[in-house]
């Protein structure tokens, strides 16, 4: 484990594990907390054998937001936006996810909420936006979407369940379990497909533009993952996956 002031970086096999190490401040994100966070994802990503990652919170909260006693642009934290990662993310939510902390959930591929969950965009309450949380349309009805972000007031896990922003719900303290066993799940899939699936169901237009997602899936489909996907199917075995 790699153990820096604001998080945690661990590495078990092919996944890796960012904790938001700010308990006493509910892992409000300041200036240091940002970096940290951006350095993990660059870490990630250019770790070839690193193939899912699964972020939490230590302590009550995943995030209660930008840290308003030491305020910084925040935008370097968010996976997809301050830095690419092609590689999928699942968020075990616990207790207040809030502002920029709700964008990093759902900017992760999947998320895991624990009961005690409470997703949050309170910026239209304190006259600010830096408009991250507009995109939160892209992931939920808009007219959900935009209640939260108007209204500001949060909704629970059960709700966020409902409305397709929680991927499952399960017992207060259970959500880096249950996010850990998705994430060995995925982690024991072919690296490319996965990625390239990641990267089509982002950005569907790439499927409906000439020539591109053919070329993708067309790399996959002679790749050695493919082969040994049909190998392990023909010969009723598990497969082993190397990337390639």
């Amino acid at each position: 484990m790699t153990t820096k002031t604001y998080l945690n970086y661990e590495k078990i096999g092919h996944i890796v594990q960012i904790t938001l190490n700010r308990p006493e401040k509910l892992n409000a994100l300041n200036k240091n907390m940002v970096e940290a966070l951006y350095n993990a994802w660059n870490e990630f990503e250019l770790d070839d054998d690193a193939r899912v990652a699964v972020i939490a919170g230590e302590g009550r909260a995943f995030s209660a937001g930008v840290d308003i006693t030491d305020p910084t642009p925040v935008v370097r934290s968010v996976p997809g936006i301050g830095r690419e990662v092609t590689k999928p993310i699942i968020a075990a939510v616990n207790g207040h996810c809030v502002g920029v902390g709700l964008v990093i959930a759902f900017m992760s591929d999947i998320r895991i909420a624990e009961e005690n969950a409470i997703f949050m965009y309170p910026e239209a309450k304190l006259g600010i936006t830096g408009g991250m949380g507009s995109l939160l349309s892209k992931y939920i009805p808009l007219g959900i979407a935009l209640e939260m972000l108007m209204v500001g007031d949060g909704i629970p896990a059960q709700r966020a369940y409902e409305v397709g922003l929680a991927n499952r719900v399960v017992p207060v303290g259970k959500g880096l379990e249950a996010a850990m066993e998705m994430a060995e799940k995925i982690a024991n899939n072919a690296p490319m497909a996965v990625q390239a699936l990641k990267k089509l169901a982002r950005d569907t237009s790439i499927m409906e533009a000439t020539g591109v997602g053919t070329k993708i899936t067309s790399a996959i489909a002679v790749s050695a993952d493919a082969q040994e996907g049909f190998n392990a199917f023909k010969e009723k075995r598990s497969p082993v996956f190397t990337g390639k």
